[in-house]
Formats: C-alpha cells, sequence, structure tokens
C-alpha cells in the first residue's frame, strides 16, 4: 500500500516531537487537522509534485490565512516531506507579506487602565503595572516565580512560560509550564522601585509560589485576558489584547530615547534587528521630531 502524504507528515511529527516543546507539537497538529488533511486526504506521496504544492500554497492564501500562516504551514509540510526525497519540488511561490505596524496604548489611554487596575486590585493591578513596565509576555508573567525575584539586586529572572495547550488525548486543553520562547527569551530584567515595592507587598500576601496568584492558585493567560478585558471596559478604553501591553512598554522606551541593543535583551527578541523592524513607527516619529 502507497504511503499518503499525510502518513508521511505524521512520521514526521513521531520522529520530532521528544525534542520539541509540546505546545509546538501542539501547533504542528493543528496545521495537520485544520488545512494539511483537509487539502491533501488519502493523496499518495508519489503524486507530490511542485503543481500540487503550488495549489496547496494557493488554496492556504485564497482561505484568507495571512501570509505569515502560510509560510509557517508551509515550513512544517517542506521540512516533513523533504526526507523523501524530492528536494526539487520544493521551489514554489510564497505569498509576500509586509511589515505590520504594531498597536500600542497611548499615554492617555496607559494612565486610564493603570488608573482602572488600581481600583480593581491584586493580582490584576500587579500583572497589568509588570507588563507595562517589564514588557513581558503573557505566558512568561503566568510562569513567574517569587524565587524568580531577586529584591537585593532588584531584577527578575524569566526562566519558564505557561500556557494552555490542546490535551494529549485530544480532549480538551491542559496547562504546560515550559522554557521560555526561544534562548534569547531567558534573561534578567532590572525592576524599577515602584515595582519592587509592589511586589514585596504581594508576595505577604500570597499563599502560593507564584507571584500571580488567586486563592493560592496560579493565574494563566486566558484569565489575565479576559478580566483585561473588563479592566479595559471600566477605564473606557478601545478593546485590544493583553500582548499591546508589551508593545506599549517597548514604544514607551524607545520614545524615551531607550537604546534599541538593551531594549531588544529586555524583551527576549533574537537581535535588535527584529525590534527595529517591529517598532520602526517609534523610530520614524524620532526622525520627524
Amino acid at each position: 500500500m502507497k504511503t499518503t502524504i499525510i502518513e508521511k507528515l505524521k512520521e514526521y511529527i513521531d520522529s520530532v516531537k521528544v525534542g520539541l516543546k509540546p505546545s509546538t507539537t501542539a501547533v504542528y497538529n493543528r496545521y495537520m487537522r485544520s488545512y494539511i488533511a483537509p487539502y491533501f486526504k488519502d493523496m499518495p506521496l508519489s503524486e507530490l509534485d511542485s503543481t500540487v504544492l503550488q495549489g496547496f500554497v494557493s488554496n492556504l492564501s485564497e482561505s484568507g490565512l495571512s501570509a505569515v500562516t502560510v509560510q509557517a504551514v508551509y515550513s512544517f509540510v517542506k521540512a516533513g516531506l523533504k526526507p523523501s526525497g524530492k528536494d526539487a519540488l520544493f521551489d514554489v511561490a510564497l505569498p509576500k507579506y509586509s511589515r505590520q505596524q504594531v498597536d500600542f496604548l497611548t499615554k492617555a489611554e496607559q494612565k486610564q487602565i493603570e488608573l482602572s487596575a488600581e481600583k480593581a486590585g491584586m493580582p490584576h493591578q500587579l500583572y497589568i503595572m509588570l507588563g507595562f513596565y517589564t514588557g513581558l509576555r503573557i505566558g512568561e508573567l503566568c510562569g513567574l516565580m517569587w524565587n524568580d525575584i531577586n529584591f537585593n539586586r532588584r531584577t527578575m529572572q524569566i526562566r519558564r512560560t505557561l500556557s494552555r495547550i490542546p490535551s494529549k488525548d485530544g480532549k480538551g486543553t491542559q496547562i504546560e509550564i515550559s522554557a521560555p520562547k526561544s534562548q534569547s527569551s531567558e534573561r534578567t530584567i532590572p525592576l524599577q522601585e515602584f515595582l519592587l515595592e509592589m511586589l514585596k507587598k504581594a508576595k505577604e500576601d500570597s499563599a502560593s509560589e507564584y507571584v500571580l496568584s488567586l486563592k493560592g492558585k496560579h493565574l494563566e493567560p486566558r484569565y489575565i485576558q479576559s478580566h483585561f478585558k473588563r479592566i479595559l471596559k471600566e477605564a473606557d478604553v478601545r478593546d485590544v489584547n493583553f500582548h499591546t501591553v508589551r508593545h506599549t512598554f517597548a514604544t514607551r522606551a524607545l520614545e524615551s530615547r531607550f537604546d534599541v541593543k538593551t531594549l531588544s535583551e529586555i524583551l527576549g527578541h533574537n537581535s535588535a534587528t527584529v525590534t527595529l523592524d517591529k517598532y520602526a513607527h517609534v523610530l520614524d516619529q524620532h526622525k520627524r521630531n
């Protein structure tokens, strides 16, 4: 019986999943379930050619997926099928994506949110202020533990990220605690005095090993996202994703003439080039000023 494209890609996932984060394996399985299996179905690997692959890429683009997602799905397919000796078939035209300007909050919006967060109390004020003044990703905030905070050195170590992924049995979801996004994401961040005081107060009242907790249980990203929406409504600020808080931190830093190399390290980017590319809108404003 001929091996199908789907079978080959499943073999690839099985061969590499030992070295992958569970969240990455979950992403690959989602690609298979949502995009790859519905298109290729039972197509034998022997029928794979450049025309078929180009049709697959075009179908993804026409379905409304972003160019970034199309490229990510195709990269997975390419990695999984290349060992089959069909290297020459992978020269297909991929959609190009233009740099998108990141969204960020104005100073007035940020002030309103901070005031609403103060009224909401802990732990809401803590994760919002940490977000605005350290730029942590939401998973990094949730994974932050008290032993990551050095009150004497006034620093914070980023050692892990907490996320919710599909469970292994395919029924429901589960919490995953793993190393940060990349090697550069493991970093040390200096803390301002007002954040240290806030953290000291929170630690006195904490019954958990995690910095962000409620009734002794750590918070998770969807909890923060949900309650952040309520705070936005209370503050009468437009609806945005919590990741906008991270973008706002980076924007405020650059507005204050923070050097890009240091900012890149605090954000956990792979290089200053990534930071420059993502926050070019702020630098453009600097040019005008």
